[in-house]
C-alpha cells in the first residue's frame, strides 16, 4: 500500500484552559491537524470552564482516559457518563470513548453531532487475542478506531505489522508505546494508519503526554516527503539519548526531511531482527550504543578502517543491500584528545582508561594512533591484559592504581540504574588531573563529585557525542553539518568554546 498523509494529533499536556489555548496555537503553527485535550488530567474547576476553549485554532478531541487504561480519569461508569455527556455538549470535533466502558454513550454523543474515537489502551502483556478483539470492534460511523498497546520491537514486527497490513481500509489507529513506540509512529504513514499522536514541538518544553510521541514539527516535515529516510539510535537503555534532537537540528537547518528516533533493543536476537527488517522499512542508518557495538560490527558486510581499528561499530549504514559499519567514536575521541593537548590540559604522553567496552576500545585506538601510552583498567584483570595486548597498552593494577594526568571514564556508570563504579577512580586523580567522561548529562553526578573532591577538572561526554554525531551525519548525508551548526549544538549541550 502506498503511503498516506496521516492526520497529526497533538496530545496537549495542558491542565488549564489558558495553557490549552496557548498550546493549541503552538501545535497549529507546528503543523498539527487536531489537538487532544486530556481532560482526565484537569482539576474539576478547570474542566467546568471547558466552554472557554472555543473558538479554537484547531479541531479538538476531548479525552477522559480512565485509570484502568493508564489515565487519571474515573473508571466508574456513572461518573464517566456525567462528565462525557457534559463534554459532548461543547463543540469538540471528536469525543474519545473507551470501548470497554463507554460504548453505550456512542449513540447519544453522536446525536449531538460529535464524532467518536472508539479507543482501547491495552496493558503491557495483552495477548494477541485481546488485540484482535479490540481491532474487530470496528470503526464507528464517521469516527476512528484507536488501539494502543506497549510493544517491544520484536512484537511490533512479528505480530503487529501483519495485523495492520492485513487490516481493511480505512485502517484503525493502531499505535504502540514503549520500546517500539517512536519507530511505529514513524512508520504510520507507510502503514496506512490515519492518525498519529504527537507531542508539542520540543522548543516549547512543556513535556509530553506519552514518551513515545514525536514532536509534531519533526513528524510534519517527515511525512510531507513520502520517501524521506529514517534514522535511529539502538541501545538498551536508550531513552536518555540526545541524538534525535542533535540530528534533527542539523537536518532542519539545511532542509532535510529525515526522521531520527530512539529504539530500545533488549536482546541480541532482537538486534539481529532489527538489522534484517529495518533496511526494508525505510531506515537508512543507525547509531549503535551500549551494549550492541560489538554485535553491530559482527553483523556488517563491510567495515571502515576505524571500525577495523576498534573491533566494534557505533554507526551502520544500509546501502544497496549491504550493511556498512563505521566507528565514529574513534574520530570523536581522537579529536578531543588533540584538543586537550593543544590547549595544554594534557601533555599527550600517557592516559588511563576505565572500562573495556566500545568506548574504551575507541579511546585505546585513538591513544595508539596518537602515539600515547595508555593504561587500561577493567573489572577483570584478564580482560585488561587482552585489551592491552591488542592496543599496545598497559594493563593496570586495580589494587595499586597510579595517578594520571588524563583519566578517561568509558563505562556506563552515571546513567540511571547503572550501579556503582567497581574500579578505583579517586586514587587516579590529583589536582593536575583531567577526567574525561564518555557519559553525557549523567543522571548520577558520582564521577564529577569524585573529581571535585580531588581538585581535578571534569568534562562529561557531550562534546564527544556531538563530534561522533557529526561524523555519522556526514556518512549518511554525504556532507558534514557546517561548522557553525556544530558550534551551536555544542553550546546547546553545554560545551564551552
Amino acid at each position: 500500500m502506498s503511503a498516506i498523509q496521516p492526520e497529526l494529533v497533538v496530545s496537549l499536556p495542558a491542565c488549564t484552559v489558558q495553557d490549552a489555548r496557548r498550546q493549541t496555537d503552538e501545535a497549529r503553527a507546528a503543523g498539527a491537524d487536531l489537538a487532544e485535550i486530556r481532560l482526565d488530567r484537569w482539576p474539576p474547576n478547570e474542566r467546568a470552564r471547558v466552554a472557554e476553549l472555543f473558538p479554537s485554532s484547531l479541531p479538538l478531541v476531548a479525552t477522559l482516559r480512565s485509570r484502568a487504561e493508564g489515565g487519571e480519569g474515573p473508571d466508574d461508569p456513572a461518573a464517566r457518563e456525567e462528565i462525557l455527556s457534559a463534554l459532548s455538549r461543547e463543540p469538540f470535533a471528536f469525543v474519545d470513548l473507551e470501548a470497554a466502558r463507554d460504548r453505550h454513550l456512542e449513540a447519544p454523543v453522536g446525536a449531538r453531532g460529535r464524532r467518536i474515537v472508539r479507543s482501547s489502551h491495552l496493558p503491557d502483556g495483552a495477548s494477541d487475542r485481546e488485540v484482535d478483539v479490540r481491532l474487530r470492534e470496528g470503526t464507528p460511523p464517521r469516527g476512528v478506531l484507536k488501539v494502543v498497546l506497549p510493544a517491544s520491537f520484536s512484537r511490533a514486527v512479528r505480530e503487529l505489522l501483519p495485523r495492520i497490513e492485513g487490516a481493511d481500509v480505512p485502517r484503525p489507529v493502531l499505535l504502540t508505546t514503549g520500546p517500539s513506540g517512536s519507530l511505529w509512529r514513524a512508520w504510520a504513514g507507510r502503514l496506512g494508519v490515519p492518525w498519529v499522536y504527537a507531542s508539542l514541538p520540543e522548543e516549547f518544553s512543556a513535556g509530553s503526554v506519552e514518551p513515545s510521541q514525536i514532536p509534531v514539527d519533526r513528524l510534519a516535515t517527515f511525512l510531507a516527503e513520502p520517501d524521506a529516510p529514517i534514522f535511529a539510535v539502538l541501545g538498551h537503555p536508550v531513552a536518555h539519548s540526545r541524538s534525535p534532537a542533535i540530528h534533527h537540528g542539523w537536518m532542519r537547518r539545511v532542509g532535510h526531511a529525515g526522521l531520527y528516533v530512539a529504539l530500545d533493543i533488549a536482546s541480541s536476537d532482537e538486534f539481529r531482527l532489527a538489522i534484517e527488517v529495518l533496511p526494508t522499512r525505510g531506515i537508512r542508518g543507525l547509531n549503535v550504543t551500549h551494549p550492541w557495538k560489538r554485535l553491530a560490527y559482527d553483523c556488517a558486510g563491510w567495515r571502515s578502517a576505524d571500525a577495523l581499528a576498534t573491533g566494534v561499530a557505533n554507526t551502520l549504514t544500509f546501502r544497496e543491500g549491504r550493511v556498512e559499519a563505521d566507528n565514529t567514536d574513534l574520530g570523536a575521541v581522537r579529536r578531543r584528545l588533540e584538543d586537550l593537548k593543544e590547549t595544554g590540559r594534557w601533555d599527550g604522553t600517557d592516559l588511563t582508561i576505565l572500562g573495556g567496552g566500545g568506548a574504551a576500545r575507541a579511546t585505546l585506538a585513538a591513544a595508539q594512533q596518537l602515539g600515547s601510552k595508555a593504561t587500561v583498567l577493567t573489572r577483570r584483570p584478564s580482560e585488561s591484559e587482552v585489551l592491552a595486548s591488542e592496543f599496545e597498552a598497559l594493563a593496570g593494577d586495580p589494587l595499586h592504581p597510579e595517578p594520571a594526568q588524563l583519566v578517561v571514564h568509558a563505562t556506563d556508570v552515571g546513567r540511571t540504574a547503572s550501579g556503582p563504579l567497581e574500579l578505583p577512580l579517586r586514587p587516579l586523580l590529583s589536582s593536575r588531573s583531567y577526567l574525561l567522561d564518555w557519559v553525557y548529562a549523567p543522571a548520577l553526578p558520582t564521577l564529577s563529585e569524585v573529581a571535585r573532591e580531588a581538585g581535578a577538572s571534569y568534562e562529561d561526554g557531550s562534546r564527544l557525542l556531538v563530534y561522533q554525531a557529526a561524523a555519522s551525519y556526514q556518512r549518511w548525508w554525504g556532507e558534514p553539518p557546517d561548522a557553525g551548526s556544530v558550534e551551536e549544538t555544542l553550546r546547546e549541550v553545554g560545551c564551552a568554546a
